[in-house]
């Protein structure tokens, strides 16, 4: 049986995956540029959040808030 926590990612275990620094990861986490759950000060990545930041660093999903989508749905609003 695997445990829950076995199956999240630290930010430690992201920055060995993409070989960047831990505040880089943190950077992305907090930025809302990379999925994550937070626990205090500490951010978790689960398994479907692994996959979807494996999509964005392929360049295969945009990471983070798409700021035109939301000016055209703010100028929509104030039309």
């Amino acid at each position: 049986m695997t445990r829950l926590s076995e199956s999240y990612a630290t930010t430690q275990d992201m920055a060995a995956k993409y070989r960047i620094a831990d505040d880089t990861v943190r950077r992305k986490a907090n930025s809302g540029e990379w999925p994550c759950d937070r626990i205090g000060r500490l951010y978790r990545f689960s398994p479907e959040q692994q996959e979807e930041i494996a999509l964005i660093v392929s360049g295969d999903k945009d990471g983070g808030f798409d700021k035109n989508r939301i000016a055209a749905a703010l100028n929509a609003l104030s039309a």
